[in-house]
């Protein structure tokens, strides 16, 4: 296993922001505020706003904080990281609660059968929803509308322009910072995105726990109920829909998170088409903690292959555990098997069973920009291959397989 120290993987621009705070420390200046206190007034201030509405997401980022300050073990790179992660939601819900409270006929918008995507990290969930998303008879989240979902009123066309070109200035630096991430999950400001980051407003989506070492977090992540948030999710789609003048399309969706939140999902959208996809978890659960050691590594300076591989191999297989169990409670109808192996042996066969399930037409043209697209990607290499070793984590093959042996009888998963 590699233990060295995270340190030894810190990118240049990290070791200078660790280094200038370790300075000013040494003059005597205090770290970044990660109160609850003063990160809401910071928001407040930053907004100019005061209601955040509904209280419910301040159990979760209660939680949170109190992790971040007794087990993440921040540099001061992380600690910069989790503020501007943190303060970005709660911009966010001030923003979303002006709306609503100017326009409450927005939670009164109907979400008629959306397609939610869903399956274990590195299933090909962002593949196939960025297929369906070339459909313009359908609607999905795209990332900056992700990061920054709510419309700023008092700005020139909602602030359309300045939230893009935020999350644009953000990704931009998340390249920089994480090529590996971008490597495994390309992101681009207008591509489509999983609606993870809607639930990151109530502070309680997996994203901080990717981020860092905060085992509290996730002992209350894994067993909290997500009720209020999931009505925060769907209220914040009915906002999106809302600010576009896009209110009837179907929305497609997807989040591997759902697994371990059928009942809750299914309560949200009773009449939802579900997809759910399978693939080799050898491949599944190496490729998520190799993701996911990325996406941490930069913010504490102590070894974290072993954390990562404890925390991403207990959510593999409890999130694999409750979909065996839950979906079991869905109408045969609303819902649909796809193998990864399939997709990639014979795509269109797959996408049309899809819509053939989703009773919708496969126009010529639709199947002709999913072949464009998957070309391009293809020759661009945007969505390269992701390397990784299990043995880097302590673990083996043979190890997940037996872990996750469950999972591939249940739905005969053929080995990759």
């Amino acid at each position: 296993m590699d233990t060295r120290p995270s340190s030894y993987y810190h990118r240049t621009p990290a070791k200078l922001i660790n280094w200038w705070f370790a300075v000013a420390a040494a003059m005597g200046k205090s770290p970044l505020d990660l109160s609850e206190s003063g990160l809401l007034a910071a928001a407040r201030a930053e907004t100019g706003l005061r209601r955040f509405g509904s209280e419910h997401f301040l159990q979760g980022l209660r939680i949170l904080l109190r992790s971040l300050d007794e087990e993440a073990e921040l540099n001061a790179f992380g600690r910069l990281n989790a503020r501007k992660r943190i303060l970005r939601p709660l911009k966010n819900r001030l923003w979303a609660n002006e709306c609503y409270e100017r326009n409450p006929e927005i939670k009164d918008i109907p979400i008629r059968m959306p397609i939610i995507i869903i399956g274990p990290h590195r299933s090909g969930t962002t593949r196939l929803q960025r297929m369906l998303a070339l459909d313009s008879r359908l609607q999905h989240l795209k990332s900056w509308e992700g990061h920054n979902p709510a419309p700023r009123l008092g700005s020139r066309d909602k602030g359309r322009g300045e939230r893009h070109r935020e999350v644009e200035k953000f990704l931009a630096i998340g390249k920089r910072m994480y090529p590996d991430v971008f490597t495994a999950h390309p992101m681009n400001a207008d591509w489509a995105e999983e609606e993870n980051l809607l639930l990151n407003l109530s502070f309680c989506g997996f994203s901080p726990i990717g981020l860092f070492n905060i085992p509290s977090y996730f002992r209350w992540f894994m067993q909290s109920d997500k009720t209020a948030s999931y009505q925060d999710m769907a209220n914040l789609m009915r906002l999106i829909s809302w600010s576009r003048e896009s209110t009837q399309k179907r929305w497609i969706l997807k989040n591997p998170n759902h697994l371990l939140e059928l009942p809750t999902l299914m309560r949200t959208f009773p009449d939802a088409r579900i997809i759910f996809t399978h693939r080799d978890p050898i491949k599944t659960v190496g490729s998520i903690m190799s993701l996911m050691w990325h996406t941490s590594v930069q913010h504490s300076d102590l070894p974290s292959r072993a954390r990562v591989r404890d925390v991403w191999g207990t959510y593999s297989e409890e999130a694999a555990r409750r979909f065996v169990r839950d979906r079991k409670e869905i109408p045969a109808h609303q819902m649909i098997d796809v193998q990864y192996s399939d997709m990639n042996q014979n795509w269109k066969k797959s996408i049309r069973r899809i819509y053939e399930f989703l009773e919708i037409d496969l126009t010529p043209n639709v199947e002709r920009d999913m072949e464009s697209w998957l070309h391009e990607s293809d020759v661009k290499g945007t969505h390269g291959r992701h390397h990784y070793s299990l043995e880097d984590f302590g673990t083996s093959e043979d190890e997940v397989d037996d872990m996750m042996s469950f999972v591939r009888r249940e739905f005969a998963i053929p080995r990759e």
